[in-house]
C-alpha cells in the first residue's frame, strides 16, 4: 500500500518499489522520509505565516468603526513627516502586525507598504513619507485590529501638500494677554530632534527648546512663529516645519453693562407679515470680547433656535451689536413683549420692545387728495374768476379813489390800413367805428381815440399822432389778416403804429391791448417790435359770428375792461370839473 505525491511533500510507504525506488536500504528509506517531513512541516508554517500577514494587511472588506473626526496635518513639499496613529492607545501599540495605514485613492483605498526601504511606508502605529511631494495631499487611514479578533477601529488624518509656505497651513493662532507667552512647538512631538525657532521667517538665535517662552512681551512680538525641526530615520536627515501666529489682545477695561440702542420700552412700527429687523447696541467696556453676550427673549423665553428668528452678532472694539430677524411679524409677535438682554462681567442690562401693527395710509391719502383737489378747484376757480374778481374790486376801489394823471384818452386806437380784401375791411370799419365805441365809451366810460374820427381835417398827422399819444393810457392795437405779401408797414398813415410800439417798448409809458380780427396764420408781415409782443402775450380773439359779440358781459370785453385804466378818463374829469376848462355832464354807465 502506499502513495506517491508528485511534488514529494508526503511519503508513506511499505515498499521502496512502490515510488519508485529500487534496491534502497531501510535506514536510507527512514532518513529520506525524516527529511521530508522536516521540509513538509517548514512548508506548511511558512504557507500558513503568510496567510496570517496577508490577511492582516490586504482584507479591506473587513468591517470597522470607522472614528472620522481626524486629524489634519499641513506639510511643505519636500520635508520629511513622521506622524503617529491620531489615537493615543492606537500610537502605543507594540504589536505592528495588528496595524496597517492606507490611503484613499480614486482606486479604492490602497495599502501602505511595511517595507522601510519605500519612500512612503509605516513602521506599526508610525506612517513616513520621506520625502512628501504635492501627490501625497489627501485621506489616510489607520486600521488598528483588535487581538481577540471581534472587531477593528479606522482612524482618519487628512494630509494636505503645500508648495510652500501658505497662510492656511498655520496651525491654531495664539491670542495672549501680557506679560508672558509660551509657545509651543506644533510638529515632531514624541522624537529624537533638534529644534529651531523662526519669527516672521528670521532665525531667532538660541532658541532650541519645544516651547519659545517670551516675556514681558508687546505689540512688536506680534507674528508668525515658525519651529523647525531637524530629526533622523535610518542615518538620514529630515526636516519638518510648524507655523502658528500669534497676536497680542488689547488690554481690557470693564465698565458697567449698558445698553446705547434702543431706549427702553421702545415701539417699533411694522406691517404684519413683513420681515422685520430688530437691532440692540450692548456697551460692556473696552476690548471686552469675552464673557460678554446679548440675548434676545420673547415673553422671558429665549429666541435662540426658535424657528423664524434668527440671530446674528457683530462685535466691535468697544460695542457689540446683536441683531433679531423676524422672517414674518404674525399677531402673537404684536401680543408679545420682546428683551434685549445684555450680559457681562458686571451687572447686566436689558431694554423691552414692543411691535406695533402700521395704521393704514388710506384715510391719510384721502385727506391729501381731496386737500389737493380742492386747492386745485380753488386755484382754476380763481384763476378763471380773475377778471370778474378784479373788475367787481375795481368798481368798489374806482368809488374811493380819483386819479387825475393829466391824460384825456383811455386808449388809443390803431389798425392796419392797407392789404386788406374788402369782407376784413367792412369788418374791421364795423368794429372800429360801431362796436368799439359802443361797449367801452358808452357802455363803460371809456374814452377812445380814433384816427378818422377824432382828428380833425388839415391837422398835421405826425404831430397830432406824437401829441394823442402822450395823452393816453392804453395803445389798443387791432390786427387783421392780410392779403399781400409785404413784410412791414411803410405806409405814411401807419406812422402811428411806430409811436405807438416805441411808446410801449422804448419808453414803457403805455401798456398794449393786442386784439384779433379773424384767423391770422402768420404775423410775419407785422412790425419785429409787434411780432415780440405777440410772443410774450397773445391777442384777445373777437369773433363777429358769436352770439355775445356785442355784449360786455362775455369773456372777450371782460378780458378787455380788465385791461384798461381802473378809472375811466370820462370820471376822472367829471370829478375835476372844477380844474378843467371843458366839463361834461355825468351819465349812467351800464358796463
Amino acid at each position: 500500500m502506499g502513495r506517491c505525491d508528485d511534488k514529494g511533500y508526503i511519503i508513506i510507504a511499505l515498499k521502496a518499489k512502490s515510488c519508485g525506488l529500487h534496491q534502497v536500504s531501510y535506514g536510507d528509506y527512514l532518513l529520506t522520509a525524516g527529511n521530508k517531513m522536516i521540509r513538509l512541516w517548514l512548508i506548511t508554517v511558512g504557507f500558513l505565516s503568510q496567510n496570517v500577514i496577508t490577511s492582516s494587511y490586504t482584507d479591506t472588506t473587513v468591517q470597522c468603526d470607522r472614528h472620522q473626526n481626524g486629524e489634519q496635518i499641513k506639510v511643505i513639499q519636500g520635508e520629511g513627516l513622521h506622524w503617529p496613529c491620531p489615537n493615543i492607545d492606537c500610537s502605543l501599540e507594540t504589536d505592528h502586525l495588528l496595524i496597517s495605514w492606507f490611503k484613499n485613492s480614486s482606486d479604492g483605498l490602497q495599502e501602505i507598504t511595511a517595507n522601510e526601504s519605500n519612500r512612503v511606508h509605516h513602521h506599526g502605529p508610525n506612517l513616513y513619507i520621506l520625502p512628501l511631494t504635492l501627490s501625497d495631499s489627501g485621506l489616510y487611514i489607520t486600521r488598528w485590529m483588535e487581538s481577540n479578533d471581534h472587531g477593528c477601529n479606522e482612524f482618519e488624518t487628512y494630509i494636505k501638500v503645500y508648495e510652500g509656505f501658505n497662510i492656511n497651513q498655520l496651525y491654531s493662532n495664539l491670542t495672549e494677554e501680557p506679560p508672558d507667552v509660551r509657545i509651543s512647538c506644533p510638529v515632531c512631538e514624541d522624537q529624537n530632534k533638534s529644534l529651531t525657532w523662526y519669527k516672521d521667517f528670521h532665525l531667532i538665535p538660541g532658541q532650541t527648546e519645544e516651547f519659545l517662552h517670551i516675556n514681558n512681551f508687546s505689540k512688536n512680538d506680534e507674528g508668525i512663529y515658525t519651529c523647525l525641526c531637524t530629526w533622523e530615520h535610518h542615518n538620514r536627515k529630515y526636516n519638518s516645519s510648524g507655523s502658528r501666529k500669534l497676536h497680542i489682545k488689547d488690554p481690557t477695561t470693564s465698565f458697567s453693562t449698558m445698553i446705547l440702542y434702543p431706549r427702553n420700552n421702545s415701539v417699533v412700527v411694522i406691517d404684519l407679515g413683513s420681515k422685520v429687523v430688530l437691532t440692540c447696541l450692548a456697551f460692556f467696556g473696552i476690548n471686552m470680547r469675552d464673557n460678554c453676550f446679548v440675548l434676545w427673549l420673547r415673553n422671558n423665553t429665549s429666541l435662540d433656535g426658535v424657528k423664524g428668528y434668527t440671530i446674528n452678532q457683530r462685535i466691535e472694539i468697544d460695542k457689540f451689536n446683536s441683531y433679531l430677524i423676524i422672517d414674518k411679524v404674525s399677531e402673537v409677535d404684536l401680543q408679545s413683549e420682546f428683551k434685549c438682554k445684555a450680559v457681562g462681567l458686571r451687572k447686566g442690562a436689558h431694554v423691552n420692545i414692543t411691535l406695533k401693527s402700521r395704521e393704514s395710509v388710506l384715510p391719510l391719502v384721502v385727506m391729501i387728495l381731496c386737500t389737493f383737489l380742492v386747492f386745485l378747484l380753488c386755484f382754476w376757480t380763481t384763476k378763471w374768476l380773475t377778471v370778474d374778481l378784479a373788475l367787481f374790486f375795481r368798481g368798489l376801489w374806482v368809488t374811493q379813489k380819483n386819479r387825475d394823471d393829466g391824460k384825456v384818452y383811455d386808449a388809443y386806437v390803431i389798425h392796419q390800413k392797407n392789404n386788406m380784401d374788402e369782407e376784413t375791411e367792412n369788418s374791421l370799419a364795423h368794429f372800429i367805428h360801431r362796436v368799439l365805441p359802443d361797449i367801452l365809451e358808452n357802455r363803460c366810460g371809456f374814452k377812445l381815440y380814433i384816427h378818422g374820427r377824432d382828428d380833425l381835417p388839415g391837422e398835421d398827422f405826425t404831430e397830432l399822432t406824437e401829441k394823442t399819444m402822450q395823452l393816453s393810457r392804453r395803445l389798443i392795437v387791432v390786427l387783421t389778416p392780410e392779403t399781400s405779401q409785404s413784410q412791414e408797414v411803410t405806409t405814411p398813415q401807419d406812422y402811428d403804429w411806430k409811436v405807438g410800439l416805441h411808446q410801449v417798448m422804448i419808453q414803457q409809458e403805455m401798456s398794449i391791448i393786442l386784439i384779433q380780427l379773424g384767423d391770422i396764420k402768420d404775423y410775419s408781415h407785422l412790425p419785429l417790435g409787434l411780432q415780440h409782443l405777440l410772443q410774450k402775450t397773445p391777442p384777445l380773439k373777437w369773433s363777429e359770428s358769436s352770439r355775445k359779440a356785442t355784449s360786455p358781459s362775455s369773456r372777450f370785453w371782460k378780458k378787455v375792461r380788465y385791461m384798461m385804466p381802473a378809472i375811466p378818463a370820462e370820471k376822472s374829469s367829471l370829478k375835476s370839473a372844477s380844474t378843467k376848462l371843458h366839463s361834461q355832464e355825468h351819465f349812467d354807465i351800464q358796463c
